[in-house]
């Protein structure tokens, strides 16, 4: 499992979203059906294993980039990394409990695949045990001859999407630091 995790997603090259989201989806999986990884007191090392995945299959500086939208242009060099550190962790936990939640009783069907110069959307359903179905959509980028998923929607509502809503409306009304100090808060709350 630790080298299926290691090595899965990395080895997709540029040319192929959807197997690049697929393999993604079978490193989680193989970590959610690890015998090894199973009960309440391996919950912690699931999530660990399962971020790393996230952290290898995201390009987090693109999405910080645009959960920023315009306010980006504005930070320093010190700013777009340190936002990016918080994003990425933030979006971490985010997704982490999506797919402890959702992926491991569910089948994943793959349907369409759309290509367009950098960047790619694929389309999958997540059909769970009780039948239900999820649409949950994969925007990758192409990024040094590799496919990264840089935003995923879940019936129709973009992970990125509700980022830049909240951030720039914090931005708006406080400032740049207001945010990174409520995030920071946020991140703290949650360990």
């Amino acid at each position: 499992v630790a080298l299926l995790v290691a090595l899965g997603p990395a080895s997709a090259l540029a040319g192929e979203p959807q197997e690049r989201v697929r393999q993604t989806l079978d490193a989680v999986s193989a970590v959610l059906n690890d015998p090894q990884l199973q009960g309440s007191a391996k919950e912690r090392d699931r999530r660990e294993h399962v971020g790393k995945v996230i952290r290898d299959s995201f390009d987090f500086r693109a999405m910080a980039r645009e959960s920023l939208g315009s306010q980006w242009a504005g930070l320093t060099a010190e700013q777009h990394d340190e936002f990016v550190g918080l994003f990425g962790q933030l979006f971490e936990r985010s997704y982490n409990r999506l797919v402890l939640r959702f992926l491991g009783d569910s089948t994943t069907t793959y349907g369409a695949e759309s290509i367009e110069k950098n960047g790619a959307v694929v389309r999958t359903i997540l059909v769970r045990k009780n039948t239900d179905e999820l649409p949950v959509d994969y925007r990758l980028i192409a990024e040094g001859g590799l496919w990264k998923m840089s935003d995923v929607a879940v019936d129709g509502v973009s992970l990125a999407g509700n980022f830049h809503a909240q951030f720039d409306k914090t931005i708006r009304i406080a400032s740049y630091d207001e945010l990174a100090k409520r995030i920071r808060t946020k991140l703290g709350e949650e360990q």
